[in-house]
């Protein structure tokens, strides 16, 4: 029993591996052709912050050690049962993993100030969104994608107490969070550098 009970935990752990193995190729393909479509050039500054990827990478960790465990789980069910639960976890598992790659995706992208084109870029703000958007999953479908804010249109920045910034303008405002201070006040900066002209800065330290 505890041998059999040892071959299952090693398949278990075997599956998820591979399992995390196509998370891992849709984040590196979303992030090549984040950086085709939005192509750097010789003005412009890319912000990003290594230590935020942890949180993604830990999401889609998460979903692979539960997607292996119930497809492991259920695979033993009778096979009526199996060959239509199977299929259908595994699809949501690989819809969900495929989401979350794209997010991560956009968080190693960063934040792109490009004053030649003058544009701000920057993974989705979802902070704006209502019941509604969280209802219909249009946080899923949004994940991994990046907004193009003008850079002649931000008139003011906001610092928060913490590692987060808002820009405003016409456009409304957007947040970016960062994992400490100076990759925040770096990203401040690049903007201010970037537009070539005086915009307030407030907020806290």
């Amino acid at each position: 029993m505890a041998a059999k009970k040892k071959d299952d935990s090693d398949a278990y752990i075997a599956f998820g591996v591979i399992l995390f193995i196509p998370f891992l190729i849709f984040a590196w393909r979303h992030y090549s052709r984040l950086k085709r479509v939005f192509t750097a050039n010789g003005t412009s500054q890319r912000i990003f912050d290594t230590a935020s990827l942890w949180y993604p990478l830990g999401v889609g960790g998460g979903i692979t050690i539960v997607s292996a465990y119930l497809i492991f789980w259920f695979a033993h069910w009778q096979w009526y049962f199996s060959i239509v639960l199977v299929p259908c976890i595994g699809l949501l598992c690989l819809y969900l993993g495929h989401q979350v790659a794209r997010w991560l995706a956009a968080t190693y992208f960063g934040v792109l100030v490009d004053p030649l084109q003058d544009r701000v870029l920057l993974p989705c703000d979802m902070a704006s969104y209502g019941v509604a958007d969280y209802l219909s999953f249009r946080f899923l479908q949004d994940m991994g994608t990046i907004d193009s804010i003008p850079l002649s249109g931000i008139t003011k920045i906001t610092r928060e107490a913490g590692k987060s910034l808002y820009v405003h303008g016409a456009f409304g405002s957007r947040a970016m969070t960062f994992t400490n201070k100076q990759k925040r006040d770096e990203c401040i900066a690049a903007i201010e550098s970037a537009s070539r002209r005086s915009i307030r800065a407030g907020g806290f330290e």
